[in-house]
Formats: C-alpha cells, structure tokens, sequence
C-alpha cells in the first residue's frame, strides 16, 4: 500500500510549477452534504458569467485514501487561466457501495448548481478530470448516472475503466491492494462478477465525449483499458480520444516531467471543445 501511495503522490504532486494566480473568489471546505467527507473547495475567476464553465477535479487514492488538496495550485491555475471556475471534491472513501460515491458526485454537482447564479457561473456545464481510481469515478459517473446531462465531458487521467480485467486484478495484487475491490464493491469478483461489471465504465457507456491519458509502462492500471474503452467509444460513434505515453507509467507525466505541458495543452484544448458553447 505504501508503494502505491508514493505513484498516486508523484502523480499529483507533478503539477508543481508556480504561474500567476488568477484574482477570482475562492471557497475553502464548503459542506455539499451530511457525511463528514462531503467538502469541496471552489476557485472562481475573475472574468466570469453565466456562460463559465465549471470543471469539477476528483482526487485518487484507490478509492480508500487521497485528498481534494492533492491536486496542486499549478492545475487550477491552468483552468482558472483558461476561463474556468475549478472545484475539488473529498468524497466517501470505499465503504462496499459504489452508488455512495456516485450519490456524492451527484450531490456535488447538485449544491454547485444551487449556487451557480451568486456565483455568476453556468448551471449546467460542468467537466470532470479524475485521476487514477477518481478518474474511475468521473468515468462512470459520467456515463452512468449523469442523468441531468449536466456533465458535457470527462477526461480521465490513468483511469480504470474494467474492474473485471484480470491483467488488472493482478496489477492491484502485485502491489498488494487487491482488498479494495472488495471494500469498494462489498464483495468479490467470484462472488458477483456482474456487480463488478455494474462498476465498470467500459461497459456502461453512454455518449458523453472522453479523452483518455494513460501511461504505456503503467504497472498499476494497465494502459489497455483506456484503450479499450476509446475503442469501444470509437465504435458507437460517441466523441473520444487517447493519448498513450509509452516513456511513462503511472506517473503519466513521466521523467522530468517531459509530458507535463502536452498533457496540460491537450486536455485544455479538449476541454474548450466540449465547454466553449
């Protein structure tokens, strides 16, 4: 477990660098719900009116650890740079119901909304970028339970899509966290695989456009299944697109950090498709 917190901390920790802060509003550990977990933080711009788009960040952790403060300053200054209004939520840790988590994914989204006139933002554009098993989140959330449309994309940065994957069964008992996907799911693959393929964004597709990152030497989430899933979106005709980097693994941005700005530019570029209307 120790070894898998020190990637999932590389990970976060990549986006490093100080730029120029955006002037704009920010909220510290506001409450969108009951449980003690329930606080995301709020980054508004500057220059910002109902057509602001809203981009929601959703930390990693294999889904039993991490913290919405994981993702650095340098990350919301990029979106906040960009015209965006950035938020980071905290979320119930694996508790053996995935509807929990999707329920405060629904809950988040639904307070931001509540707000979204004081806030001077739009009501009803939101993005998710998750990464690692929060880009798992975002993934399904997105496909599965955005049922008021109010997500227009997600991105998911060294996520899971397949949680039936063997090649990722035995990536997560390698690093001796297998047990989170019983604490996760409440059970074991061999006793409900259709539970764990509930769980499974690849196989719940719907047509939300998504832009997958992942790493080509990634020994914790194979990079197959984000490949996977974007063929898969390829196929139906829903928007999609990949960017593999085979000189990383799961610390995407690979050595020195020599990805660290295409990730920044394409996710960016992806983002102004899908939020500029």
């Amino acid at each position: 477990m120790q070894q898998l917190i020190i990637k999932l901390s590389i990970l976060l920790l990549l986006f490093s660098s100080c730029k120029k802060q955006d002037t704009g509003v920010t909220f510290k550990n506001l409450s969108y719900g009951s449980d003690f977990h329930n606080k995301i933080d709020i980054y508004l711009p500057q220059n910002r009116d109902t057509s602001t788009a809203m981009v929601l960040l959703i930390h990693g952790g294999a889904w039993v650890a991490g913290d919405k403060g994981d993702w650095s300053q340098e990350i919301i200054n990029e979106f906040l740079n960009s015209g965006y209004a950035v938020s980071s939520m905290n979320y119930r840790y694996a508790n053996g119901d995935f509807h929990n988590q999707m329920e405060d994914i629904a809950n988040a989204i639904d307070f931001m909304q509540s707000k979204a006139d004081g806030w001077k933002i739009n009501n009803n554009k939101f993005a998710l970028i998750g990464g690692s098993a929060g880009a798992h989140l975002s993934l399904l959330y997105a496909h599965a339970f955005n049922s008021t449309n109010a997500v227009k994309t997600v991105v998911s940065i060294v996520g899971p899509t397949d949680m039936t994957d063997p090649v990722f069964h035995q990536y997560a008992t390698n690093y001796g966290i297998y047990f989170v996907f019983e604490q996760f799911f409440g059970t074991t693959f061999q006793n409900n695989p259709q539970l764990y393929a509930d769980g499974s964004p690849i196989y719940n597709y719907s047509n939300v456009p998504t832009f997958f990152i992942a790493g080509g030497l990634d020994d914790l989430v194979p990079a197959q299944q984000s490949i996977s899933m974007f063929d898969s979106l390829t196929v139906h005709g829903i928007s999609t697109d990949t960017t593999v980097f085979n000189n990383a693994g799961h610390d995407v941005f690979g050595p020195g950090q020599v990805n660290k700005q295409q990730i920044y530019d394409e996710v960016k570029v992806w983002m102004n498709m899908y939020l500029s209307n």
